[in-house]
């Protein structure tokens, strides 16, 4: 008897209803009368038992009791209760029919995954007995009870277990794949990669083609631009096909280029750097001896900024004079052939291509190999004294002491332009190391001209010359330029923003050559006793006024366009591009856009916070930047363009949280190229009301690419030849 009410008590655990006083009615039965022997029921009919009791219909109580077993309060199990109360097999009943569990086995079994228990029957049917309620023969009632019980929690375990494992395996095979199909995974992954990449590439070829096509439409031509540009190709001639493959050799040699580090402080007199020795080696190699380097007199300039200009300008003004010139100045902006220059005349293909035919024999005995700019220095000797030139004019790159055109240790006049930061330059160093490493070009007995304006800068290059034995000449401004040739006033005050800033020091060199040289043409001028002449002779004159700076302060006008073209990188450049910008177009009410490269990410929010200081964009273009050779936009590998269209749209981050830093609208936009730029610019402004087109002001800069590519855009637009 107290395994049955044990087994009751564990059944009624999870039931939903709980009978009151069940404890103490069996307390109150048992002090009055024993147990009895347990019997089969007396009919078949009797209602099933609560699970657990083993003798359901059987006589409880006093063996003499027969209106009501038990008593009146607490009414036994087998005794019939009124039909409003609920029996304990009922509330077992519902409480199994909504049970999940259950009803997940019963799922499982009906599918024939797991047998169900043989005890039990459907749900709603019946539950949780079999169809004999009696005992077991062989067995008591409390050792069927037990068996009976962990039968159905070894069922459960099996179903649990089962069921948990199912859903393991199934997790696993959703999240990660099996092991079988991780590979075909990976393959259908890079096959979405790249053709996801295709589609891009296509798209900016569609794009590019469109472009072209447009720009095309828009100066008249008949064809489509996909027509012409094929015939171009095929069309090249056999000394164009031979240019592209010298400058194709000659640029292998870039990679042998020294790698800059610190400026050096110090250096002595006697001292040749290694690197010059080695150019003057190859120039050797070239025919060209030290007697006929020597015998061609030469004008060096260095610095950071102006240096190509400055070059140019005294290039005209000797022209002027009836000088034969030659100019070696780095880097080119369209064509390589544009870096050799003879009496004004870039080199043409074919001569730059038989240089490089007679030098290119030579290097495979050289050790080391020469770089690129070592080869150019020489090819370019070598061209001066062919032409027979009076005077070559060269600029200095950023080696200073150590670079390939230092090889002119006979050089007697000697410029240092403006000073400051340069692209790519070692953080490491100050103002003052720049200083001197440009001031280590400065030669014994030359004269120095500079127009350096920082105090520190001029200290150093007033040590080094004194340092050197040379002559050291700070040169007047522009503006006393302007007040010291009152009949030329009006020009110089329109003049090129390249000539106002470079003007001075270029005709100071000049007059230094002719003083040496020519001393017929500066008679009169009394340099000899003041070398920082303010007057301008009208041959100076001329060729301040023939002087033009290509994609350097340069304007392009074409139909609606007004476009302003620099290649400002740095911060000092970039500061003058946008003060030239604004003062010319500061009181011209029309749409202003900005079209912007840059093809690194150094510096570039302090650039783009240049640009936007007083002047109002309308909007700011950031393109990719073009791979742009020898006057020809070249298709791009599909790495190189994700990776400039991702430093496009970083650029455009940029601007946009510059423009909400100050609360102003965002104007960025990202186009695919300058074609796609052109294009949109001609659909949003080029159609008006009435036929009428509104003027664009456009400023092109950062980066030299972008400029040739632009220039070369404009060029077909205009129909002149690349």
């Amino acid at each position: 008897m107290i395994s049955l009410i044990t087994t009751m008590t564990k059944v009624r655990r999870a039931g939903p209803t709980v009978w009151q006083g069940t404890a103490h009615a069996s307390n109150k039965f048992f002090k009055g009368s024993k147990p009895q022997q347990e019997q089969e029921p007396e009919s078949s009919e009797a209602q099933p038992s609560v699970p657990g009791d083993t003798n359901p219909e059987g006589k409880r109580g006093n063996t003499g009791s027969t209106g009501n077993p038990g008593n009146s309060r607490y009414p036994l199990a087998g005794h019939k209760k009124p039909s409003s109360a609920l029996s304990f097999s009922d509330q077992r009943a519902k409480w199994r029919k909504y049970s999940a569990e259950m009803q997940l086995k019963a799922k499982l079994a009906a599918q024939g995954g797991v047998k169900p228990d043989k005890g039990v029957v459907d749900i709603g049917v019946g539950v949780g007995v079999g169809p004999s309620m009696g005992p077991t023969p062989g067995k008591s009632n409390w050792q069927q009870q037990q068996q009976s019980m962990q039968n159905k929690a070894e069922g459960d375990n099996e179903t649990k277990g089962s069921s948990a494992e199912d859903q393991r395996k199934s997790w696993m095979n959703r999240m990660h794949g099996s092991h079988k199909n991780q590979a075909e995974l990976l393959k259908q992954l890079s096959a979405k990669q790249q053709a996801g990449r295709d589609l891009q590439l296509k798209k900016m070829q569609q794009v590019s083609k469109a472009s072209a096509a447009a720009t095309a439409a828009s100066v008249g031509a008949n064809k489509s631009a996909a027509g012409p540009q094929e015939p171009e190709e095929q069309a090249k001639s056999p000394e164009r096909m031979a240019y592209l493959e010298a400058v194709r050799r000659l640029n292998i040699f870039h990679s042998f280029e020294p790698v800059l580090g610190r400026m050096r402080s110090k250096m002595s007199k006697a001292q040749v750097d290694p690197f010059v020795e080695h150019t003057l080696e190859l120039l050797h190699k070239m025919g060209v001896s030290k007697e006929q380097l020597e015998s061609i007199p030469v004008i060096q300039v260095a610095g950071s900024k102006g240096k190509a200009t400055t070059c140019g300008i005294v290039q005209n003004i000797l022209m002027a004079h009836g000088i034969k010139t030659g100019l070696l100045c780095s880097p080119h902006l369209i064509y390589s052939y544009e870096r050799i220059r003879i009496t004004g005349e870039p080199l043409s293909e074919a001569q730059f291509t038989e240089l490089v035919h007679k030098i290119y024999p030579e290097l495979a005995d050289m050790d080391p190999t020469p770089a690129h700019s070592q080869i150019l220095t020489a090819m370019a000797f070598r061209a001066f004294r062919d032409a027979n030139v009076d005077v070559a004019i060269v600029e200095v790159g950023r080696g200073g002491a150590s670079d390939s055109t230092n090889i002119t240790l006979h050089a007697k006049t000697i410029g240092i332009s403006t000073l400051g930061w340069e692209q790519g330059s070692n953080l490491s160093e100050s103002m003052r190391d720049i200083a001197w490493a440009k001031g280590e070009i400065m030669k014994p007995a030359a004269t120095i001209f500079t127009n350096v304006s920082q105090p520190e800068c001029c200290e150093v290059l007033a040590q080094k010359a004194k340092q050197m034995g040379a002559k050291l000449h700070r040169v007047p401004t522009f503006n006393a330029l302007t007040e010291a040739n009152p009949s030329h006033k009006r020009f110089l005050t329109k003049a090129n923003h390249s000539v106002k800033l470079n003007a001075s020091l270029a005709t100071q060199l000049a007059y230094d050559y002719l003083r040496r040289h020519k001393p017929e043409f500066v008679v009169g001028l009394n340099l000899d006793l003041d070398p920082k002449c303010t007057q301008l002779t009208q041959a100076a004159m001329r060729g301040l006024e023939t002087f033009e700076s290509v994609g350097h302060f340069d304007i392009v006008k074409h139909d609606m366009y007004n476009v302003y073209l620099d290649t400002a990188d740095s911060v000092e450049s970039m500061m003058v591009c946008r003060e030239w910008f604004y003062t010319l177009t500061r009181s011209r009410r029309v749409t202003k856009i900005l079209l912007y490269n840059k093809t690194s990410d150094s510096n570039a929010k302090d650039l783009l916070t240049i640009l936007r200081f007083n002047v109002n964009f309308d909007e700011a273009h950031f393109v990719p930047c073009p791979n742009f050779s020898e006057g020809e936009i070249l298709p791009d590998e599909e790495w190189h363009v994700m990776e400039e269209m991702q430093r496009a749209k970083r650029s455009a981050r940029t601007w946009r949280g510059l423009c909400e830093e100050t609360g102003k609208k965002d104007t960025s936009q990202t186009s695919a190229s300058v074609n796609a730029f052109f294009e949109h610019v001609q659909a949003k402004y080029g159609n008006q009301k009435f036929g009428m087109k509104s003027e664009v002001d456009v400023l092109v800069t950062g980066s030299r690419p972008l400029v040739a590519a632009t220039i070369t855009m404009l060029n077909k637009m205009r129909g002149f030849p690349g």
